[in-house]
């Protein structure tokens, strides 16, 4: 249970470090202006590829983290 808990916290913050510093993450946002009786607002929305994306590298990293401690602890 330790092995795989620890996994999926390294496979995340290995994975967030190269999703930001790989991929390019675009903020989603414009302004509206005039609608409802309001002068201006901006919407910013999250980049949906983005997410997708780097929840697969993570999960493809944390799988990978797991793999690799298992079979260095076979070896040792």
């Amino acid at each position: 249970m330790r092995k795989l808990s620890l996994s999926l916290l390294g496979g995340t913050i290995i994975g967030l470090i190269v999703s930001f510093t790989l991929m390019d993450y675009r903020d989603i946002k414009y302004e509206i202006r005039n609608q409802g009786g309001i002068e201006s607002r901006w919407i910013r929305e999250m980049d949906l590829d983005f997410v997708f994306n780097a929840s697969a590298l993570i999960i493809g990293i944390s799988v990978l983290v797991f793999i690799v401690w298992t079979f260095i602890e076979k070896r040792c």
